[in-house]
């Protein structure tokens, strides 16, 4: 499984948006939604799902473990696909990720992240290709 390229959608006054037609198929008819980083929502196929669940599963019971699993399970939400292709983002998650009208899917290997447009172009502007060369330096990936 490999989700990877960019596609932008709108999202509706209902808070309905069609999943790109490249990423249905590896989500499935239902799929988890839930909170991401850097203010973005994470879409995980079920089984990515499951293998998320049971890392977080497996972390030691302490006080940052706990806020780590609250923020990624109590807002995770199983979502299905209508038969135009749509999901019904829910309201929580449209508000924490600023979703409003236009939104861009980006693939991420093993999930989908999902965009405000406008906060995508923010966080890309904010990048910083010296930073991106240096990371891949110390990770020892070169290209």
């Amino acid at each position: 499984m490999m989700f990877m390229g960019q596609y932008e959608h709108s999202i509706d006054t209902k808070g309905r948006i069609i999943i790109p037609a490249k990423y249905r198929d590896e989500l499935g008819e239902s799929f988890v939604v839930t909170h991401g980083l850097d203010g973005c929502l994470f879409l995980y196929p079920e089984a990515e799902w499951q293998s998320f669940v049971e890392k977080l599963k497996a972390l030691p019971s302490n006080q940052s473990t706990r806020k780590i699993q609250r923020q990624f399970l109590s807002k995770a939400m199983e979502v299905t696909i209508d038969k135009q292709g749509r999901i019904l983002i829910p309201v929580l998650l449209r508000e924490e990720a600023s979703l409003e009208k236009e939104v861009v899917f980006v693939g991420m290997m093993n999930r989908v992240e999902v965009w405000d447009k406008t906060e995508l172009e923010k966080q890309e502007m904010e990048d910083d290709p010296e930073a991106l060369e240096s990371a891949l330096d110390d990770l020892d990936i070169s290209l």
